[in-house]
């Protein structure tokens, strides 16, 4: 696919992978790891702060390799043209199912909290309209959204910060309760929730800024979603004990249900669609991410033209789980596509490029 697309600048690529990152995982993560880690959760995070950072780093040292080209380039460069293509398949398929993830957990909040009378495909139809208009365009314009929307963010921290008004620090200790092996296997259960950095795979070429200051930026962007959720999830711990948060699969929605701003009744009616703004720019992400590989796929200009098939594909995706159980799949299924697509092999891309460098040393 020939590279049209106009460039974007190093703030628009802040503000671009925050919105990337930050999804659905945020309401839940305070429940998740209450359960394993405790009054270490808050250091929980940090460690997967960490990890990302160091993902983030071979994502970074891979592409420095190949200046001017984006994963699904450097896969026909490594891999040929069949086994390249196979991997670029592989890649817009794991795109496809992290963007209908994200949406069937956004509209099964959603109908928790707010609409639990309106059916699921109203709601998935949205959400994918509302990607699809997104999606189609040059990364431009996405950019621009994306830092419009950002903006958004402001209401949301006020939210939660409101909740240090109930706040007891004594729920928080002791931090090492659950013991350091907890702590750290905990990190499975905040690691999902940060996902969406890996869109910079496919957009690294299109960056005006040196090879150096895009790491910088991009480290600056998860130093903020992780205390971003650092943030969210100290704060839960300190409003709700841990018995209480128990039994609340999305405490930070039921903080922002209980507070009390005398002319508003319910915040939390307030606080989703600001938040859905957001899950919009995540799900868009993934959605133009497999534009792009399908365009290149098929050699063909723009992407736009694959934007409705993409978009098609991941809402009969999320018509699938009728049950539970079957949306529980789909979230392990995720995870675990993540771990292949984001670790294993781009660390293979990363010791291949070395073998490839050197075979052309050779020849020449």
């Amino acid at each position: 696919m020939a590279q049209t697309e106009k460039k974007i600048s190093a703030r628009q690529l802040f503000l671009f992978i925050i919105q990337a990152q930050i999804g659905v995982g945020v309401l839940s993560i305070p429940y998740k790891l209450n359960e394993t880690a405790r009054g270490g959760a808050g250091i929980t995070v940090l460690i997967t702060g960490a990890i990302t950072q160091l993902i983030i780093l071979m994502f970074w040292l891979l592409l420095r390799k190949f200046p001017g080209l984006n994963l699904f380039q450097i896969c026909l460069r490594l891999g040929g043209r069949v086994f390249g293509k196979l991997l670029i398949a592989g890649y817009i398929g794991y795109f496809v199912l992290l963007g209908a993830n994200i949406m069937l957990s956004a509209v099964g909040v959603l109908q928790r909290w707010m609409m639990n009378a309106t059916p699921t495909w109203i709601l998935l139809g949205l959400f994918s309209i509302m990607t699809y208009y997104l999606a189609k365009e040059k990364l431009t314009v996405m950019a621009r959204f994306y830092t419009l929307s950002s903006a958004l963010f402001i209401p949301l921290i006020i939210f939660v910060s409101y909740g240090l008004t109930q706040a007891r620090l004594e729920y928080m200790f002791p931090l090492m309760e659950a013991g350091i092996w907890n702590i750290l296997k905990a990190t499975k259960d905040t690691t999902i929730s940060m996902y969406g950095f890996e869109v910079i795979l496919v957009i690294f070429p299109f960056i005006d800024a040196s090879d150096k200051k895009k790491l910088m930026i991009i480290s600056m962007s998860n130093l903020f979603v992780t205390l971003f959720y650092v943030f969210v999830v100290c704060t839960c711990l300190m409003v709700f004990s841990s018995e209480q948060l128990r039994l609340i699969p999305e405490p930070v929605l039921y903080l922002v249900k209980s507070l009390n701003f005398y002319i508003v009744d319910r915040a939390d009616v307030l606080f989703l669609p600001i938040w859905s703004i957001t899950l919009v720019c995540s799900i868009t992400s993934y959605a133009y991410a497999a534009s792009v590989g399908l365009a290149q796929l098929f050699e063909r200009k723009s992407h736009g033209v694959f934007t409705p098939y993409v978009n098609a594909v991941i809402f009969f995706i999320t018509l699938l789980p009728a049950t539970p159980l079957a949306t529980r799949r789909l979230d392990v299924s995720a995870e675990y596509a993540a771990y292949l697509f984001i670790f294993i092999l781009p660390f293979a891309m990363v010791f291949g490029s070395k073998l490839f460098k050197k075979k052309v040393e050779r020849s020449a």
